[in-house]
């Protein structure tokens, strides 16, 4: 794990390239800014955006994890990146290129939050929201909802996290590994005070009625 006050100073660059974005975007030099992050990816990752664009977000996710951990650097800089592209795209008009970006966006602020404290990190916390907020309409592949599992149930958000297991399972019927994922995270929410799964929207009596629903998907 690298210490917080790398993922600070790494947020302060993200922070000045993101600016100069913006201000090509505020001046309507779409075809700029995408040439500038386009340049930005190369250098923080060796890859092109088209690359990057071409791959699905679990071989996203392998290329840009060489040891089965995240490398840090070329992970966020990817994320905050794409999400810039897609913003652009927005600005265009182009909401299926806007859309594919910030799905791979998300999706790898999730997975490198499984590993470093980024949500400690005012600009990467707040990307994931907006990115949560904007793909809200949509839904999100598989992979990315599992992200999304693990990340609601961190941040106390329990019953949003047990909204989006229970999409998982209707849309992955009969999946061994997450019905366990279902039984760990009761497990988990039984050991929490009422107040903390309060503060969750959740209850003692929905764990029950939840480990119930879990054992009809099994049958």
């Amino acid at each position: 794990m690298v210490n917080r006050d790398y993922i600070l100073r790494l947020a302060e660059k993200l922070g000045r390239t993101l600016a100069i974005v913006l201000r090509l975007r505020e001046y309507n030099q779409q075809e700029e800014a995408l040439l500038h992050v386009d340049e930005e990816l190369f250098r923080a990752t060796g890859l092109t955006s088209s690359f990057l664009n071409s791959l699905s977000e679990e071989t996203l996710i392998q290329v840009l994890s060489p040891l089965g951990r995240p490398n840090v650097d070329a992970a966020l800089w990817a994320a905050v990146l794409l999400k810039a592209e897609g913003e652009i795209y927005q600005d265009i008009g182009n909401t299926t290129e806007s859309y594919y970006r910030a799905v791979k966006a998300l999706h790898l602020l999730l997975y490198v939050h499984q590993y470093e404290p980024i949500e400690e990190v005012e600009i990467l916390r707040e990307d994931i929201q907006m990115l949560i907020h904007t793909l809200d309409e949509y839904t999100l592949p598989v992979s990315t909802r599992q992200l999304l599992f693990r990340y609601q149930e961190h941040l106390g958000f329990y019953a949003q996290a047990e909204d989006t297991l229970f999409e998982l399972l209707e849309d992955t019927p009969g999946d061994k590994a997450l019905l366990q994922q279902g039984r760990d995270f009761y497990q988990r929410l039984s050991i929490r005070s009422a107040p903390d799964l309060a503060a969750g929207n959740f209850s003692p009596e929905e764990i029950q009625e939840g480990l119930e629903q879990l054992t009809r998907f099994s049958n």
